[in-house]
């Protein structure tokens, strides 16, 4: 007798994995990957041929060094010269990172000598011409010097496939996915996907005890300011330049009117576009009096910076703006800070991962100072790093998501994040520090002063100074309060300026701001809770102490049989140590 067993509908689990190829339109110029001369059978004699009657005594040099050797050449001028040699030449002059580099070296070293001027132009240049070659050789057209099959170079063509990718379509099954929970308003990846939640339904007790080291977005589309208008405004780049057109904002390396950077927005062939990341302008000052942040990222423990006098807050708001293709690679946020971020206009894709799970392809030293992505966001999605990501996602190790228009999305302290702008994109941001990770902050203000950034040393000797002269009137001082007179009499003796903290040089100005932090809470109407917020602290670095304890015998017990495993082969004094 045959008994039927009952069917089991199989789980849906989300396919996040993209396909491993991408098809790319042909290089302006025809160089192709180098796999392809295998593919179409180019002989390599022939190819040494023409390399030699185009190159002349270039030819000897490998292609790393003769790339290499053209960086070199500063002068716009003399580099399109070499260009126009062979038509080799002509595709290795053709690089757009080559003169994007050659145009962000000029602007930095003008920046330096006239930093009060806000409009700098590189070599004369006033206008966006579509590419970084065009811009600063003023053409309007360019000829494009075909390599008819000579040139199979995968270092001048990956950056071409780089910038070409379109990642809606590249991304189309996750945004698909992704937008069914944006409109349902839940997450339908319950393996890796972050939670959507209802801020009317999720206070600060939840916030703090269930999920302030848990990513999550919220939502409330009828969310309104306290005039009655919409909570987050819907700005495009374009309603963006239709206000501040001629207001300058930083874009990583340079500075640019919203103008020029419109035009550089809507045409350009990077392979990682300048991002407009701004901190400082005119309009993000006035912006930051239109929107009102969701209740719970209102309770702040920075703000004890810009309180009673003290003007010292590290930079915190920014507005961002980026075409499609840009981004920022795996970065953690500063001074151990959390985050939230809202998008006002176009799809962002988050990767996410928790402290101690470094991002594929990543490499970090052991206190995180220096970190090494050796490749852009187009090249880490293409070179298979992202799937590496799912598969970590999928167990347990990183979350993935898509956020659409009004989503504000929470970044945890000390998670590792990238972000992809899927399609042109407009956001607002903010670092703040909640309650429940005060402790971690001041351990980090504490035990990692070479990773400081944002605070400025001309604002935190002032605002010191205005402190000490409130609270400190006694001529015996101890403890932190000694500490910070020491260091505002100190600070008399140098010439300052306003440089961010976290780049000085200065080796005796060293700025306390542990010290500061602490003082600061102990004469807030926190102060109750200061004692507590030691202990942790003092629990974390304990933790912290064990761990590197732990490691550290790893390592002597690992050198350790090295040795008895070469005294096993045989006694040697010739030790080889690899550093």
């Amino acid at each position: 007798m045959t008994t039927t067993q009952p069917f089991k509908k199989a789980k849906k689990v989300p396919n996040y994995r993209i396909p491993a190829f991408t098809s790319v339109p042909t290089h302006p110029l025809g160089v192709k990957p180098s796999g392809n001369a295998l593919i179409e059978g180019a002989d390599p004699k022939e190819i040494k041929q023409v390399r030699e009657k185009l190159l002349g005594s270039l030819a000897v040099l490998p292609e790393d060094v003769l790339i290499e050797l053209i960086t070199y050449i500063d002068d716009p001028k003399d580099l399109q010269s070499l260009g126009c040699s062979s038509r080799i030449l002509y595709a290795y002059t053709y690089d757009e990172e080559l003169w994007r580099r050659n145009y962000t070296k000029e602007y930095l070293k003008l920046e330096s000598e006239k930093p009060e001027q806000n409009h700098i132009s590189p070599f004369g240049c006033t206008e966006w011409k579509g590419s970084w070659r065009k811009t600063v050789l003023k053409l309007d057209d360019e000829a494009l010097i075909q390599c008819h099959g000579t040139l199979f170079s995968d270092t001048l063509y990956r950056p071409y496939q780089c910038s070409q990718i379109d990642y809606t379509e590249l991304f189309k099954k996750v945004i698909e996915f992704e937008k069914s929970s944006y409109e349902l308003g839940t997450s339908l990846n319950s393996e890796f996907g972050v939670p959507r939640m209802q801020e009317s339904e999720f206070d600060m007790k939840t916030f703090h005890e269930q999920y302030i080291n848990k990513p999550f977005i919220l939502q409330n589309k009828n969310a309104v300011t306290p005039e009655g208008k919409p909570r987050w405004p819907k700005w495009t780049l374009e309603d963006l330049l239709e206000r501040f057109p001629h207001e300058t904002f930083r874009q990583e390396a340079v500075k640019w009117d919203l103008s020029l950077y419109a035009h550089y927005f809507k045409e350009n062939r990077d392979e990682s576009p300048l991002y407009l990341f701004d901190c400082n302008s005119i309009a993000i000052k006035a912006i930051s009096k239109e929107f009102t942040p969701p209740a719970i990222y209102r309770h702040d423990f920075f703000k004890l910076f810009q309180e009673s006098g003290i003007k010292c807050r590290p930079d915190h708001r920014w507005l961002i703006a980026g075409p499609a293709r840009s981004g920022s690679t795996f970065h953690k946020d500063p001074n151990h800070t959390s985050a939230w971020n809202t998008g006002l206009s176009g799809m962002k894709l988050w990767i996410m991962l928790p402290p101690g799970e470094n991002p594929p392809g990543v490499m970090t030293d052991q206190e995180e100072e220096e970190v090494t992505s050796p490749v852009g966001i187009a090249e880490w999605v293409i070179s298979g790093y992202y799937n590496d990501a799912v598969k970590l996602a999928q167990q347990g190790k990183c979350q993935i998501c898509v956020t659409f228009p009004d989503e504000c999305i929470y970044v945890p302290s000390g998670w590792w994040h990238s972000v992809i702008n899927l399609t042109d994109s407009v956001a607002l941001t903010e670092n703040f520090v909640p309650e429940p990770i005060v402790p971690k902050v001041m351990n980090f203000f504490k035990n990692k002063p070479t990773q400081l950034s944002g605070f400025h040393l001309k604002d935190f000797v002032e605002s010191v100074r205005v402190f000490m002269e409130k609270h400190a009137t006694s001529d015996t001082l101890e403890g932190r309060l000694k500490t910070l007179k020491h260091f505002v009499e100190n600070s008399e003796k140098y010439n300052l300026d306003n440089e961010d903290c976290g780049v000085l040089d200065t080796k005796e100005l060293h700025p306390p701001i542990y010290e500061f932090f602490v003082e600061l809470i102990s004469d807030s109407k926190y102060s109750d809770k200061l004692g507590e917020f030691i202990t942790k602290m003092k629990d974390i670095e304990l933790t912290q102490l064990s761990k590197e304890s732990s490691n550290a015998s790893v390592r002597e017990s690992e050198a350790w049989n090295q040795l008895t495993k070469e005294s096993s082969e045989g006694f040697s004094f010739g030790f080889s140590f690899e550093e």
